[in-house]
């Protein structure tokens, strides 16, 4: 027998699934709480018991769940030898997951402008790793004698500029977009080390 609380999350993980299709699908403008509850099959209610704040609270928490898997895999790399190899195995991994409709849609080009702290200027964990592993570079003597803080930038910028370009890609392209940026995300970086 099912209890009230395998229930409550059951739905509630019932409508996160139908909300993150619908997002993915049709971006957070064009997706109405009605989509999401014909989805889900379930009355309107049940959305504002779990999310009161509507349909920002409930992309807040689709946008949770899909940048913390891309923040699950990013993380994944830790393990890798040199910090400049962490940096290019996660830019890899990022611009892998830019070739999602999900990803694109919903982390960058929609989560900028609903969700405080995602906007281009914003900075957040991923800058604060990438600079982290740039400031490691340079005390193991890898990373030419640049300002570190610059360089975070400049590389921050371009990776993220390097989604767009993948994510705005058409869907049968994006994979070779993104190998293609890839590489000459490979080339700026390389330009950055010790010679």
């Amino acid at each position: 027998m099912t209890t009230r609380k395998e229930q409550a999350r059951a739905s509630r993980a019932a409508l996160l699934d139908a909300a993150r299709e619908c997002f993915a699908t049709w971006g957070y403008e064009a997706t109405t709480v009605a989509a999401i509850l014909d989805r889900a099959g379930m009355a309107r209610g049940a959305l504002y018991h779990y999310f009161p704040g509507g349909k920002r609270e409930v992309f807040a928490a689709v946008f949770d769940t899909v940048n913390e898997d891309f923040h699950r895999r990013r993380d994944a790399v830790g393990g890798l030898a040199t910090p400049l190899a962490r940096v290019g195995a996660a830019t890899r991994t990022f611009l892998d997951r830019c070739t999602s409709d999900e990803f694109a849609r919903i982390v960058l080009a929609d989560a900028p402008w609903i969700i405080p702290g995602q906007g281009a200027g914003d900075r957040g964990s991923t800058f604060r790793g990438l600079r982290a592993q740039l400031a490691k570079a340079r005390a193991a003597g890898d990373l030419a004698p640049v300002d570190v803080d610059a360089a975070a930038v400049a590389v921050y910028g371009a990776v993220r500029a390097a989604g767009e370009l993948v994510a705005g890609a058409p869907a049968p392209e994006r994979a070779a977009v993104a190998a293609t940026a890839a590489e000459a995300l490979d080339l700026l970086v390389g330009g950055l080390t010790a010679r």
